[in-house]
């Protein structure tokens, strides 16, 4: 991807849970999340994510592509994947969805934070 893709993208974090979902929303280059809310884990918590979503992109003129990563946990976010993958509402943003392992994010942050301390000890 290039950099002009990057910063034309809204990354969306969601946080899968067993009753709710915790969303985050980002650019490229802000420090601090634009939003965060919860959604429900069902039907109506899905089509109010969509909609939030699809109310926040056109909100700024220079976010064009939406990137969605979803933690895999066991089958609560399979749902939503399918969902927001193929919903009508969000297929004008270039909506790609991705699910993501958490132990592989586990340890990726871990890596960091190894390199962090070996770079204040020097």
């Amino acid at each position: 991807m290039k950099k002009a893709d990057l910063l034309s993208t809204l990354f969306v974090g969601v946080d899968i849970g067993s009753r709710s979902h915790v969303v985050v929303l980002l650019d490229f280059e802000s420090q601090k999340p634009l939003q965060r809310f919860k959604v429900a884990n069902n039907q109506p918590g899905a089509v109010e994510l969509a909609q939030r979503l699809a109310i926040a992109l056109p909100s700024r003129s220079d976010l064009s592509r939406l990137i969605i990563a979803l933690e895999s946990t066991s089958f609560y976010g399979i749902h939503i994947a399918n969902y927001l993958s193929s919903c009508d509402v969000l297929a004008p943003f270039h909506t790609f969805v991705y699910c993501l392992n958490p132990k592989v994010i586990r340890n990726y942050k871990k890596s960091f934070i190894d390199l962090i301390i070996e770079c204040l000890l020097k």
